[in-house]
């Protein structure tokens, strides 16, 4: 069996094969997964909010920050712009209940993640995103499949 690397939420992983990369129990945050398919080179980063304040403490942790942090290890692990293609997962909306105001915060990650890699140059392929479902999401680095499953237990590739 492939060797699993879990991603915490803001964290980020750059690897090869034979590794799998995950992120579990994704709400409102956001993967935004990277791959590029000439290297087999793929990361991930477990975005938790949409933009970093001034001074921010880990790049990692916000959508803004976080991705373009994504894009430079990928680049600097060997891969270029013109073959790398995003994937988006998770961004739900899960405090609607709780608080009006944190209720968008999926919503916002979302936006923020897109415009990252928009200004980044990085094209985005598919999104499993908004809604009202939690998601977790594995990573297969030797096909470039992602896996992503809800928390009511359906399963989707994108």
């Amino acid at each position: 069996m492939n060797d699993l690397t879990v991603v915490g939420i803001a964290q980020l992983a750059v690897s090869r094969p034979p590794s799998r990369l995950a992120c579990l129990g994704l709400g409102s945050c956001v993967a935004v997964i990277l791959y590029d398919p000439v290297l087999k080179l793929g990361g991930i980063v477990h975005i938790l909010l949409p933009k970093a304040p001034n001074h921010h403490d880990l790049d990692a942790k916000y959508a803004d920050t976080g991705t373009k942090k994504l894009v430079e290890e990928m680049i600097k692990h060997g891969a270029t712009k013109a073959r790398v293609f995003a994937r988006l997962v998770g961004g739900a909306e899960m405090f609607t209940a709780v608080n009006l105001a944190i209720s968008n915060i999926g919503r916002e990650n979302i936006l923020e993640a897109r415009k990252a890699l928009h200004d980044s140059s990085i094209r985005i392929m598919a999104e499993e995103t908004a809604g009202k479902k939690g998601r977790s999401v594995y990573f297969d680095l030797e096909t470039g499949k992602v896996l992503v499953q809800t928390a009511f237990g359906s399963e989707r590739v994108i």
